[in-house]
Protein backbone atom coordinates (compact mmCIF):
# COMPACT_ATOMS: atom_id res chain seq x y z
CA UNK A 1 0.00 0.00 0.00
CA UNK A 2 1.43 3.54 -0.49
CA UNK A 3 0.55 6.92 0.22
CA UNK A 4 -0.12 10.64 -0.66
CA UNK A 5 -0.90 13.08 1.86
CA UNK A 6 -3.29 16.10 0.59
CA UNK A 7 -3.40 18.57 3.48
CA UNK A 8 -5.89 20.92 1.74
CA UNK A 9 -7.81 18.11 0.95
CA UNK A 10 -9.07 19.20 -2.30
CA UNK A 11 -7.93 17.06 -4.97
CA UNK A 12 -9.78 14.88 -6.36
CA UNK A 13 -9.72 11.37 -8.27
CA UNK A 14 -8.82 12.49 -11.75
CA UNK A 15 -5.29 14.55 -10.38
CA UNK A 16 -4.39 11.99 -8.18
CA UNK A 17 -4.33 9.28 -10.58
CA UNK A 18 -2.31 11.94 -12.50
CA UNK A 19 0.57 12.02 -9.91
CA UNK A 20 3.73 10.67 -10.93
CA UNK A 21 4.91 7.45 -9.08
CA UNK A 22 7.43 9.61 -6.83
CA UNK A 23 4.93 11.24 -5.32
CA UNK A 24 3.44 8.18 -3.35
CA UNK A 25 5.11 6.99 -0.34
CA UNK A 26 5.10 3.01 0.93
CA UNK A 27 2.73 2.90 3.72
CA UNK A 28 5.67 1.74 6.82
CA UNK A 29 2.70 0.38 8.71
CA UNK A 30 0.21 -2.13 8.26
CA UNK A 31 -2.69 -0.62 10.00
CA UNK A 32 -1.83 2.66 7.96
CA UNK A 33 -2.34 4.62 10.77
CA UNK A 34 -1.79 8.31 10.74
CA UNK A 35 -2.47 9.67 14.51
CA UNK A 36 -5.39 12.67 14.79
CA UNK A 37 -5.04 14.99 11.54
CA UNK A 38 -7.75 16.80 9.83
CA UNK A 39 -5.47 16.03 6.27
CA UNK A 40 -7.06 13.77 3.38
CA UNK A 41 -4.88 10.90 2.76
CA UNK A 42 -4.83 8.77 -0.58
CA UNK A 43 -3.90 5.41 -0.42
CA UNK A 44 -3.53 2.73 -3.45
CA UNK A 45 -3.05 -0.78 -3.65
CA UNK A 46 -2.70 -3.51 -6.71
CA UNK A 47 -4.76 -6.13 -6.58
CA UNK A 48 -4.37 -9.64 -8.59
CA UNK A 49 -6.34 -12.70 -8.66
CA UNK A 50 -3.71 -15.34 -9.38
CA UNK A 51 -5.87 -18.28 -9.32
CA UNK A 52 -8.05 -19.96 -12.39
CA UNK A 53 -11.50 -18.94 -11.02
CA UNK A 54 -13.61 -15.46 -9.99
CA UNK A 55 -12.88 -14.32 -6.52
CA UNK A 56 -15.52 -12.47 -4.31
CA UNK A 57 -13.67 -10.13 -1.28
CA UNK A 58 -14.60 -8.11 1.20
CA UNK A 59 -11.81 -5.02 2.38
CA UNK A 60 -12.82 -4.53 5.90
CA UNK A 61 -11.91 -1.13 7.45
CA UNK A 62 -11.56 -1.57 11.22
CA UNK A 63 -12.51 1.92 12.22
CA UNK A 64 -15.97 2.36 12.68
CA UNK A 65 -15.86 5.90 13.75
CA UNK A 66 -13.81 6.82 9.87
CA UNK A 67 -15.89 10.38 9.49
CA UNK A 68 -15.25 9.91 5.30
CA UNK A 69 -14.28 6.96 3.17
CA UNK A 70 -14.23 7.41 -0.82
CA UNK A 71 -13.39 3.74 -2.33
CA UNK A 72 -12.48 4.07 -6.16
CA UNK A 73 -11.80 0.63 -8.64
CA UNK A 74 -14.03 -1.46 -6.49
CA UNK A 75 -17.56 -1.82 -9.00
CA UNK A 76 -16.42 -0.11 -12.44
CA UNK A 77 -17.09 3.46 -11.98
CA UNK A 78 -19.04 3.32 -9.11
CA UNK A 79 -17.77 5.11 -5.71
CA UNK A 80 -18.83 3.63 -2.23
CA UNK A 81 -18.51 6.21 -0.42
CA UNK A 82 -18.91 5.97 3.68
CA UNK A 83 -18.16 6.50 6.84
CA UNK A 84 -19.87 8.27 10.22
CA UNK A 85 -20.31 11.20 8.82
CA UNK A 86 -22.61 10.26 5.82
CA UNK A 87 -26.32 8.50 6.22
CA UNK A 88 -25.75 4.60 6.84
CA UNK A 89 -27.76 3.82 4.03
CA UNK A 90 -24.97 5.00 1.81
CA UNK A 91 -23.17 1.77 2.96
CA UNK A 92 -23.14 -1.20 0.12
CA UNK A 93 -23.11 -3.63 3.21
CA UNK A 94 -25.09 -2.71 6.22
CA UNK A 95 -22.52 -3.22 8.83
CA UNK A 96 -21.12 -1.14 11.91
CA UNK A 97 -17.93 -1.33 10.59
CA UNK A 98 -16.73 0.15 6.86
CA UNK A 99 -17.38 -3.23 4.86
CA UNK A 100 -16.14 -2.89 0.86
CA UNK A 101 -17.08 -6.05 -1.41
CA UNK A 102 -15.28 -6.42 -4.42
CA UNK A 103 -14.94 -9.01 -7.47
CA UNK A 104 -11.63 -10.29 -9.19
CA UNK A 105 -11.99 -12.64 -12.45
CA UNK A 106 -9.29 -15.06 -12.74
CA UNK A 107 -6.33 -13.67 -13.47
CA UNK A 108 -7.35 -9.75 -13.40
CA UNK A 109 -5.25 -7.11 -11.91
CA UNK A 110 -6.74 -3.95 -10.37
CA UNK A 111 -5.74 -0.69 -8.84
CA UNK A 112 -7.99 0.08 -5.71
CA UNK A 113 -7.50 4.18 -4.86
CA UNK A 114 -9.05 4.67 -1.02
CA UNK A 115 -9.42 8.27 0.52
CA UNK A 116 -9.76 8.98 3.60
CA UNK A 117 -10.54 11.77 6.01
CA UNK A 118 -11.44 12.63 9.37
CA UNK A 119 -11.38 14.64 12.76
CA UNK A 120 -10.65 11.64 14.91
CA UNK A 121 -7.99 8.77 14.70
CA UNK A 122 -6.66 8.59 10.85
CA UNK A 123 -6.27 5.04 10.80
CA UNK A 124 -8.00 2.60 8.19
CA UNK A 125 -6.60 -0.49 9.97
CA UNK A 126 -7.70 -2.28 6.93
CA UNK A 127 -8.26 -6.41 6.48
CA UNK A 128 -8.53 -8.23 2.96
CA UNK A 129 -10.90 -11.45 3.28
CA UNK A 130 -12.94 -13.70 1.18
CA UNK A 131 -16.79 -13.07 1.39
CA UNK A 132 -16.95 -16.36 3.31
CA UNK A 133 -13.95 -15.75 5.44
CA UNK A 134 -16.00 -12.34 6.52
CA UNK A 135 -18.83 -14.20 7.21
CA UNK A 136 -17.51 -16.23 9.68
CA UNK A 137 -15.49 -13.65 10.94
CA UNK A 138 -18.59 -11.41 12.03
CA UNK A 139 -20.81 -14.28 13.41
CA UNK A 140 -17.53 -14.50 16.06
CA UNK A 141 -17.44 -11.46 16.51
CA UNK A 142 -21.05 -10.51 16.71
CA UNK A 143 -21.09 -13.57 19.41
CA UNK A 144 -18.40 -11.82 21.15
CA UNK A 145 -20.19 -8.63 21.44
CA UNK A 146 -23.49 -9.90 22.36
CA UNK A 147 -22.06 -11.66 25.48
CA UNK A 148 -20.10 -8.75 26.18
CA UNK A 149 -22.93 -5.93 26.00
CA UNK A 150 -25.02 -9.41 28.28
CA UNK A 151 -22.23 -8.83 30.68
CA UNK A 152 -22.94 -5.53 31.35
CA UNK A 153 -26.53 -6.11 31.57
CA UNK A 154 -26.43 -8.47 33.94
CA UNK A 155 -24.22 -6.05 36.39
CA UNK A 156 -26.68 -3.36 35.72
CA UNK A 157 -29.31 -5.14 36.92
CA UNK A 158 -27.94 -6.47 39.65
CA UNK A 159 -26.04 -3.48 41.65
CA UNK A 160 -29.63 -1.36 40.64
CA UNK A 161 -30.93 -4.56 42.33
CA UNK A 162 -28.82 -3.98 45.18
CA UNK A 163 -29.19 -0.55 45.19
CA UNK A 164 -33.19 -0.83 45.71
CA UNK A 165 -32.34 -2.64 48.70
CA UNK A 166 -29.89 -1.56 50.38
CA UNK A 167 -30.61 2.49 49.28
CA UNK A 168 -26.66 2.74 49.13
CA UNK A 169 -25.64 5.83 46.39
CA UNK A 170 -22.45 3.59 45.60
CA UNK A 171 -24.82 0.96 43.65
CA UNK A 172 -26.21 3.49 42.13
CA UNK A 173 -23.02 5.62 40.61
CA UNK A 174 -21.81 2.20 40.09
CA UNK A 175 -24.76 1.56 37.68
CA UNK A 176 -25.20 4.78 36.13
CA UNK A 177 -20.97 4.02 35.40
CA UNK A 178 -21.87 0.77 34.05
CA UNK A 179 -24.68 1.98 31.60
CA UNK A 180 -22.30 5.33 30.39
CA UNK A 181 -19.76 2.91 30.16
CA UNK A 182 -22.11 0.79 27.82
CA UNK A 183 -23.28 3.39 25.40
CA UNK A 184 -19.54 4.55 25.09
CA UNK A 185 -18.71 1.55 23.82
CA UNK A 186 -21.70 0.87 22.16
CA UNK A 187 -20.92 3.55 20.38
CA UNK A 188 -17.36 3.30 19.78
CA UNK A 189 -17.51 -0.01 18.37
CA UNK A 190 -20.20 1.11 15.58
CA UNK A 191 -23.50 -0.64 16.71
CA UNK A 192 -25.42 3.02 17.71
CA UNK A 193 -24.78 4.60 14.48
CA UNK A 194 -26.12 1.07 12.95
CA UNK A 195 -29.30 1.08 14.76
CA UNK A 196 -30.19 4.13 16.92
CA UNK A 197 -29.12 7.02 15.15
CA UNK A 198 -28.03 5.74 11.32
CA UNK A 199 -28.69 9.21 9.97
CA UNK A 200 -28.12 11.59 13.20
CA UNK A 201 -24.46 12.64 11.78
CA UNK A 202 -24.02 16.21 13.88
CA UNK A 203 -24.84 13.36 17.25
CA UNK A 204 -23.04 10.81 16.00
CA UNK A 205 -20.44 13.20 15.89
CA UNK A 206 -20.69 14.58 19.38
CA UNK A 207 -21.60 11.49 21.20
CA UNK A 208 -18.19 9.63 21.40
CA UNK A 209 -16.80 12.70 23.41
CA UNK A 210 -20.33 12.91 25.33
CA UNK A 211 -20.34 9.61 26.59
CA UNK A 212 -16.77 9.28 27.42
CA UNK A 213 -17.40 12.30 29.58
CA UNK A 214 -20.11 10.86 31.04
CA UNK A 215 -18.74 8.03 32.22
CA UNK A 216 -15.61 9.60 33.39
CA UNK A 217 -18.15 11.74 35.69
CA UNK A 218 -19.66 8.72 37.50
CA UNK A 219 -16.62 6.70 37.28
CA UNK A 220 -15.33 9.59 39.68
CA UNK A 221 -18.66 10.01 41.66
CA UNK A 222 -18.20 5.81 42.34
CA UNK A 223 -14.62 6.39 43.38
CA UNK A 224 -15.39 9.23 46.03
CA UNK A 225 -17.68 6.56 47.83
CA UNK A 226 -16.37 3.16 47.18
CA UNK A 227 -12.87 4.68 49.03
CA UNK A 228 -15.07 7.06 51.68
CA UNK A 229 -13.42 10.20 50.76
CA UNK A 230 -16.10 12.44 52.04
CA UNK A 231 -14.37 11.27 55.79
CA UNK A 232 -11.01 12.24 54.56
CA UNK A 233 -8.79 15.12 54.67
CA UNK A 234 -10.55 18.21 52.66
CA UNK A 235 -8.23 17.89 49.77
CA UNK A 236 -9.41 14.20 48.93
CA UNK A 237 -13.27 16.12 48.08
CA UNK A 238 -11.62 19.27 46.45
CA UNK A 239 -10.12 16.93 43.62
CA UNK A 240 -12.80 15.12 43.19
CA UNK A 241 -14.81 18.16 42.71
CA UNK A 242 -12.74 19.21 40.48
CA UNK A 243 -12.59 16.05 38.08
CA UNK A 244 -16.02 16.37 38.37
CA UNK A 245 -15.98 19.99 36.92
CA UNK A 246 -13.57 18.67 34.21
CA UNK A 247 -15.95 15.87 33.46
CA UNK A 248 -18.37 18.58 32.68
CA UNK A 249 -16.44 20.65 31.24
CA UNK A 250 -15.68 17.74 28.42
CA UNK A 251 -19.82 17.17 28.17
CA UNK A 252 -20.14 20.84 27.28
CA UNK A 253 -17.34 21.29 24.65
CA UNK A 254 -18.87 18.01 23.05
CA UNK A 255 -22.00 20.04 22.74
CA UNK A 256 -20.85 22.89 21.55
CA UNK A 257 -16.71 23.12 20.16
CA UNK A 258 -15.00 21.41 17.45
CA UNK A 259 -15.43 17.36 17.57
CA UNK A 260 -11.12 17.37 18.23
CA UNK A 261 -11.27 19.71 20.45
CA UNK A 262 -13.75 18.10 22.70
CA UNK A 263 -12.27 14.56 22.19
CA UNK A 264 -8.83 16.26 23.66
CA UNK A 265 -10.47 17.39 26.46
CA UNK A 266 -11.88 13.54 26.90
CA UNK A 267 -8.80 12.44 26.51
CA UNK A 268 -6.35 14.74 28.70
CA UNK A 269 -9.52 13.83 31.84
CA UNK A 270 -8.92 10.25 31.26
CA UNK A 271 -4.84 10.74 31.65
CA UNK A 272 -5.54 13.12 34.57
CA UNK A 273 -8.42 10.84 37.03
CA UNK A 274 -5.84 7.99 35.61
CA UNK A 275 -3.21 9.66 37.87
CA UNK A 276 -5.33 11.39 40.28
CA UNK A 277 -7.18 7.85 41.02
CA UNK A 278 -3.98 5.91 41.29
CA UNK A 279 -2.40 7.97 43.56
CA UNK A 280 -5.45 8.18 45.81
CA UNK A 281 -6.18 4.69 45.86
CA UNK A 282 -2.48 4.15 46.71
CA UNK A 283 -3.07 6.57 49.58
CA UNK A 284 -5.92 4.75 50.66
CA UNK A 285 -4.40 1.68 50.32
CA UNK A 286 -1.06 2.53 52.95
CA UNK A 287 -3.50 4.25 54.98
CA UNK A 288 -4.94 0.54 56.06
CA UNK A 289 -8.41 0.93 53.58
CA UNK A 290 -9.21 -2.75 52.59
CA UNK A 291 -11.47 -2.32 50.16
CA UNK A 292 -8.46 0.31 47.91
CA UNK A 293 -6.68 -3.38 47.50
CA UNK A 294 -9.84 -4.80 44.91
CA UNK A 295 -10.31 -1.22 43.98
CA UNK A 296 -7.06 -0.36 42.57
CA UNK A 297 -6.62 -3.79 40.87
CA UNK A 298 -10.13 -3.14 38.67
CA UNK A 299 -9.12 0.28 38.50
CA UNK A 300 -5.36 -0.38 37.10
CA UNK A 301 -7.63 -2.99 34.41
CA UNK A 302 -9.74 -0.28 32.78
CA UNK A 303 -7.09 2.48 33.23
CA UNK A 304 -4.22 0.23 31.06
CA UNK A 305 -6.73 -0.70 28.80
CA UNK A 306 -8.13 2.54 27.89
CA UNK A 307 -4.28 3.94 27.39
CA UNK A 308 -3.97 1.16 24.75
CA UNK A 309 -7.19 2.34 23.25
CA UNK A 310 -5.87 6.05 23.03
CA UNK A 311 -2.05 5.23 22.18
CA UNK A 312 -3.47 3.56 19.12
CA UNK A 313 -5.70 6.25 17.93
CA UNK A 314 -2.50 8.70 17.99
CA UNK A 315 -0.75 6.36 16.11
CA UNK A 316 2.11 5.38 19.10
CA UNK A 317 1.22 1.94 18.97
CA UNK A 318 -0.47 -0.35 15.88
CA UNK A 319 -3.92 0.08 15.58
CA UNK A 320 -4.98 -3.88 16.02
CA UNK A 321 -8.28 -5.99 17.21
CA UNK A 322 -6.64 -6.02 20.19
CA UNK A 323 -6.19 -2.30 20.76
CA UNK A 324 -9.69 -1.84 19.31
CA UNK A 325 -10.88 -4.00 21.99
CA UNK A 326 -9.06 -3.11 24.90
CA UNK A 327 -11.20 -1.19 26.87
CA UNK A 328 -13.89 -4.41 26.64
CA UNK A 329 -11.61 -6.50 27.64
CA UNK A 330 -10.10 -4.53 30.64
CA UNK A 331 -14.27 -3.57 31.89
CA UNK A 332 -14.98 -6.65 31.89
CA UNK A 333 -11.85 -7.10 34.44
CA UNK A 334 -12.72 -4.06 36.22
CA UNK A 335 -16.93 -5.02 36.52
CA UNK A 336 -15.99 -7.82 38.23
CA UNK A 337 -13.11 -6.68 40.17
CA UNK A 338 -15.70 -3.80 41.31
CA UNK A 339 -18.73 -6.11 42.22
CA UNK A 340 -16.31 -8.46 44.19
CA UNK A 341 -15.71 -4.99 45.93
CA UNK A 342 -19.22 -3.85 46.27
CA UNK A 343 -20.10 -6.70 47.60
CA UNK A 344 -17.10 -6.76 50.65
CA UNK A 345 -19.17 -4.02 51.36
CA UNK A 346 -22.47 -5.77 51.99
CA UNK A 347 -20.37 -8.37 53.89
CA UNK A 348 -18.16 -5.63 55.80
CA UNK A 349 -21.40 -3.95 57.07
CA UNK A 350 -22.77 -7.19 58.33
CA UNK A 351 -19.80 -7.95 60.09
CA UNK A 352 -19.75 -5.05 62.36
CA UNK A 353 -23.17 -5.51 62.82
CA UNK A 354 -22.40 -8.42 64.50
CA UNK A 355 -19.54 -6.90 66.13
CA UNK A 356 -21.62 -4.72 67.47
CA UNK A 357 -23.59 -7.45 69.26
CA UNK A 358 -21.05 -9.06 70.20
CA UNK A 359 -19.59 -5.65 72.19
CA UNK A 360 -23.19 -5.47 74.24
CA UNK A 361 -22.19 -8.84 75.68
CA UNK A 362 -18.47 -8.82 75.70
CA UNK A 363 -18.02 -9.92 79.12
CA UNK A 364 -20.23 -13.53 78.01
CA UNK A 365 -18.57 -13.44 74.68
CA UNK A 366 -14.99 -12.53 75.28
CA UNK A 367 -13.61 -16.01 73.97
CA UNK A 368 -15.58 -16.05 70.67
CA UNK A 369 -14.56 -12.17 69.73
CA UNK A 370 -10.74 -13.04 70.24
CA UNK A 371 -11.63 -15.67 67.97
CA UNK A 372 -13.68 -13.62 65.07
CA UNK A 373 -10.57 -11.35 65.64
CA UNK A 374 -7.88 -13.90 64.48
CA UNK A 375 -10.00 -15.05 61.79
CA UNK A 376 -10.45 -11.71 60.64
CA UNK A 377 -6.86 -11.02 60.72
CA UNK A 378 -6.05 -13.95 58.62
CA UNK A 379 -8.40 -13.58 56.20
CA UNK A 380 -6.73 -9.89 55.43
CA UNK A 381 -3.01 -11.36 55.46
CA UNK A 382 -4.64 -14.03 53.23
CA UNK A 383 -5.86 -11.17 50.71
CA UNK A 384 -3.10 -9.36 50.76
CA UNK A 385 -0.67 -12.23 49.98
CA UNK A 386 -3.26 -12.96 46.89
CA UNK A 387 -3.16 -9.61 45.31
CA UNK A 388 0.28 -9.31 46.09
CA UNK A 389 0.95 -12.77 43.73
CA UNK A 390 -1.00 -11.32 41.28
CA UNK A 391 0.57 -7.92 40.95
CA UNK A 392 3.92 -9.86 40.39
CA UNK A 393 2.16 -12.56 38.35
CA UNK A 394 0.96 -8.74 35.66
CA UNK A 395 4.69 -7.77 36.17
CA UNK A 396 6.20 -10.86 35.26
CA UNK A 397 3.54 -11.62 32.15
CA UNK A 398 4.13 -7.81 30.96
CA UNK A 399 8.07 -8.38 31.04
CA UNK A 400 7.62 -11.38 29.03
CA UNK A 401 5.55 -9.61 26.38
CA UNK A 402 7.82 -6.63 25.80
CA UNK A 403 11.09 -9.04 25.64
CA UNK A 404 9.25 -10.92 22.68
CA UNK A 405 7.80 -7.71 21.03
CA UNK A 406 12.00 -6.81 21.39
CA UNK A 407 13.47 -10.25 19.92
CA UNK A 408 11.12 -9.91 16.99
CA UNK A 409 12.05 -6.17 16.09
CA UNK A 410 15.61 -7.25 16.27
CA UNK A 411 14.99 -10.71 14.37
CA UNK A 412 13.47 -8.14 11.64
CA UNK A 413 15.96 -5.59 11.96
CA UNK A 414 18.78 -8.62 11.13
CA UNK A 415 17.30 -9.68 7.68
CA UNK A 416 17.15 -5.72 6.29
CA UNK A 417 20.33 -3.33 5.14
CA UNK A 418 20.49 -0.23 7.08
CA UNK A 419 21.60 2.14 4.76
CA UNK A 420 18.51 1.06 1.91
CA UNK A 421 16.08 -0.68 4.15
CA UNK A 422 15.85 -3.75 1.26
CA UNK A 423 16.62 -7.32 2.63
CA UNK A 424 19.81 -8.20 2.99
CA UNK A 425 21.77 -11.11 1.42
CA UNK A 426 20.86 -13.22 4.13
CA UNK A 427 17.41 -12.96 2.97
CA UNK A 428 18.41 -13.67 -0.35
CA UNK A 429 19.71 -16.92 0.46
CA UNK A 430 16.80 -18.28 2.41
CA UNK A 431 14.09 -17.03 0.15
CA UNK A 432 16.18 -18.07 -2.90
CA UNK A 433 16.21 -21.58 -1.96
CA UNK A 434 11.75 -21.54 -0.86
CA UNK A 435 11.56 -20.06 -3.98
CA UNK A 436 13.50 -22.40 -6.38
CA UNK A 437 12.34 -25.72 -4.62
CA UNK A 438 8.32 -24.00 -5.50
CA UNK A 439 10.15 -23.89 -8.87
CA UNK A 440 11.03 -26.97 -8.99
CA UNK A 441 7.65 -28.45 -7.53
CA UNK A 442 5.44 -26.58 -9.90
CA UNK A 443 8.10 -26.77 -12.90
CA UNK A 444 7.24 -23.05 -13.38
CA UNK A 445 10.77 -20.90 -14.27
CA UNK A 446 12.60 -18.49 -12.30
CA UNK A 447 14.45 -15.94 -12.69
CA UNK A 448 17.28 -14.05 -11.42
CA UNK A 449 19.26 -10.58 -12.01
CA UNK A 450 22.11 -9.15 -10.67
CA UNK A 451 22.96 -5.39 -10.61
CA UNK A 452 25.30 -3.15 -10.58
CA UNK A 453 25.72 0.74 -10.62
CA UNK A 454 28.02 2.03 -13.29
CA UNK A 455 31.12 3.56 -12.34
CA UNK A 456 29.38 4.19 -8.54
CA UNK A 457 32.89 4.15 -7.27
CA UNK A 458 33.38 7.35 -9.33
CA UNK A 459 30.86 8.92 -7.39
CA UNK A 460 31.48 8.09 -4.03
CA UNK A 461 35.18 9.75 -5.41
CA UNK A 462 33.75 13.00 -6.55
CA UNK A 463 30.40 13.84 -4.63
CA UNK A 464 31.23 12.10 -1.14
CA UNK A 465 30.11 8.58 0.53
CA UNK A 466 27.13 10.87 2.20
CA UNK A 467 25.97 11.53 -1.23
CA UNK A 468 26.69 7.94 -2.57
CA UNK A 469 24.79 6.42 0.07
CA UNK A 470 21.90 9.12 -1.21
CA UNK A 471 22.43 7.78 -4.72
CA UNK A 472 22.13 4.31 -3.11
CA UNK A 473 18.71 5.14 -1.26
CA UNK A 474 17.93 6.55 -4.64
CA UNK A 475 18.28 3.84 -6.55
CA UNK A 476 16.71 0.85 -4.68
CA UNK A 477 13.31 2.94 -3.83
CA UNK A 478 13.26 3.39 -7.82
CA UNK A 479 14.01 -0.80 -8.10
CA UNK A 480 11.33 -1.21 -5.81
CA UNK A 481 8.56 0.96 -7.18
CA UNK A 482 8.94 -1.77 -10.34
CA UNK A 483 8.62 -4.83 -8.28
CA UNK A 484 5.56 -7.21 -7.69
CA UNK A 485 4.46 -8.38 -4.81
CA UNK A 486 5.56 -11.82 -4.81
CA UNK A 487 9.66 -10.34 -6.14
CA UNK A 488 12.56 -10.38 -4.05
CA UNK A 489 14.69 -7.21 -4.17
CA UNK A 490 17.90 -7.44 -2.36
CA UNK A 491 20.69 -5.48 -1.55
CA UNK A 492 23.71 -7.73 -2.84
CA UNK A 493 26.53 -5.76 -1.56
CA UNK A 494 28.30 -2.85 -2.09
CA UNK A 495 26.63 -0.79 -5.52
CA UNK A 496 25.41 -4.35 -6.40
CA UNK A 497 21.63 -5.70 -5.89
CA UNK A 498 19.69 -8.88 -6.78
CA UNK A 499 16.26 -9.37 -7.99
CA UNK A 500 14.27 -12.99 -7.38
CA UNK A 501 11.63 -13.43 -9.64
CA UNK A 502 9.19 -16.39 -9.38
CA UNK A 503 7.15 -17.95 -12.37
CA UNK A 504 8.82 -15.60 -14.74
CA UNK A 505 10.55 -16.47 -18.29
CA UNK A 506 13.94 -14.93 -19.39
CA UNK A 507 11.58 -13.07 -21.71
CA UNK A 508 9.44 -11.68 -18.44
CA UNK A 509 12.60 -10.79 -16.49
CA UNK A 510 14.43 -8.79 -19.54
CA UNK A 511 11.33 -6.81 -19.51
CA UNK A 512 11.21 -5.45 -16.00
CA UNK A 513 15.25 -5.32 -16.29
CA UNK A 514 14.99 -3.08 -18.63
CA UNK A 515 12.46 -0.91 -16.97
CA UNK A 516 14.62 -0.77 -14.11
CA UNK A 517 17.48 0.28 -16.61
CA UNK A 518 15.63 2.96 -18.58
CA UNK A 519 14.05 4.40 -15.38
CA UNK A 520 17.16 4.79 -13.13
CA UNK A 521 18.59 6.17 -16.42
CA UNK A 522 15.95 8.67 -16.66
CA UNK A 523 15.38 9.57 -12.90
CA UNK A 524 18.48 10.83 -11.62
CA UNK A 525 19.37 11.35 -7.56
CA UNK A 526 18.51 14.95 -6.78
CA UNK A 527 20.48 16.06 -3.54
CA UNK A 528 21.43 19.53 -2.18
CA UNK A 529 20.66 21.20 -5.63
CA UNK A 530 22.94 18.47 -7.36
CA UNK A 531 21.58 16.30 -10.51
CA UNK A 532 23.29 12.59 -10.28
CA UNK A 533 22.90 10.89 -12.96
CA UNK A 534 23.19 6.91 -12.37
CA UNK A 535 23.12 4.22 -14.58
CA UNK A 536 22.92 0.05 -14.34
CA UNK A 537 24.10 -2.94 -16.09
CA UNK A 538 21.76 -5.98 -15.57
CA UNK A 539 22.57 -9.66 -16.00
CA UNK A 540 19.31 -11.95 -16.56
CA UNK A 541 19.45 -15.89 -15.93
CA UNK A 542 15.97 -17.34 -16.41
CA UNK A 543 15.42 -21.59 -16.49
CA UNK A 544 13.02 -24.57 -15.65
CA UNK A 545 14.66 -25.98 -12.84
CA UNK A 546 15.58 -29.73 -12.79
CA UNK A 547 16.15 -31.19 -9.50
CA UNK A 548 20.49 -30.88 -10.02
CA UNK A 549 20.08 -26.85 -10.02
CA UNK A 550 21.03 -25.35 -7.00
CA UNK A 551 20.82 -21.64 -5.84
CA UNK A 552 24.86 -20.94 -6.47
CA UNK A 553 23.85 -22.20 -10.30
CA UNK A 554 21.29 -19.48 -10.52
CA UNK A 555 23.77 -16.49 -8.32
CA UNK A 556 26.89 -17.85 -10.91
CA UNK A 557 25.13 -17.76 -13.98
CA UNK A 558 23.26 -14.42 -13.18
CA UNK A 559 26.66 -12.53 -12.00
CA UNK A 560 28.55 -14.11 -15.48
CA UNK A 561 25.51 -12.11 -17.37
CA UNK A 562 26.22 -9.03 -15.20
CA UNK A 563 29.98 -9.42 -16.37
CA UNK A 564 29.25 -9.83 -19.83
CA UNK A 565 26.86 -6.44 -19.61
CA UNK A 566 29.62 -4.61 -18.31
CA UNK A 567 32.34 -5.25 -20.28
CA UNK A 568 29.81 -5.11 -23.62
CA UNK A 569 30.01 -1.38 -22.25
CA UNK A 570 27.99 -1.05 -18.85
CA UNK A 571 24.15 0.78 -19.22
CA UNK A 572 22.74 -2.34 -20.66
CA UNK A 573 20.73 -5.80 -20.26
CA UNK A 574 22.15 -9.10 -20.90
CA UNK A 575 20.26 -11.95 -20.68
CA UNK A 576 21.09 -15.45 -20.72
CA UNK A 577 18.75 -18.86 -20.27
CA UNK A 578 19.50 -22.44 -19.69
CA UNK A 579 19.48 -25.06 -22.08
CA UNK A 580 16.80 -27.20 -20.18
CA UNK A 581 14.64 -24.09 -21.10
CA UNK A 582 14.56 -24.88 -24.57
CA UNK A 583 14.47 -28.74 -23.61
CA UNK A 584 11.31 -28.29 -21.89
Amino acid sequence: MQVWVDPEGTADINSVRQLPASAWQPVARRDASFGYSQYAYWLRVSLQNPSDEAINWVLLIGNPLLDRLDAYGLDGDRVYQAGDQRPFHQRWIDNRQLVLPFSLAAGEQRELILRMQTDGAANLSASLMSAEAFNHHEQRMLLLQGLFFGALLVMLIYNLSIFSITRDRNYLWYSLFVASFSVYQFIQLGFAFQWLWPNSLAWQQLSFPLSSGLATLFGICFTYGILDLKSQPPAYTWISRTLQGCSLLVMALALTAPYQVALFGSFALLIVCAIAGCIITALRWRAGYAQAKLFALGWSALVIASLFSVLSGTGVIANSLLTLHAQQIGSLLELVIFSIALGSRIRQAQNDYQLAQVRLFAKEHQLRMEQAKSLNLQRQINEGLEARVQERTASLEQVLNELSTANQQLAELSRRDNLTGLFNRQVLNEELERMLAQAKRSRQSIAVLMMDLDHFKQVNDRYGHLLGDACLQHAAQRMQQRMRGNDLLVRFGGEEFAVVLGDTDLFGAMDLAEQLREDLDTHPCQQHGLSISLSLSIGVYALIPDATCSREHLLQQADQALYRAKAAGRNQVIGQESNALDDA
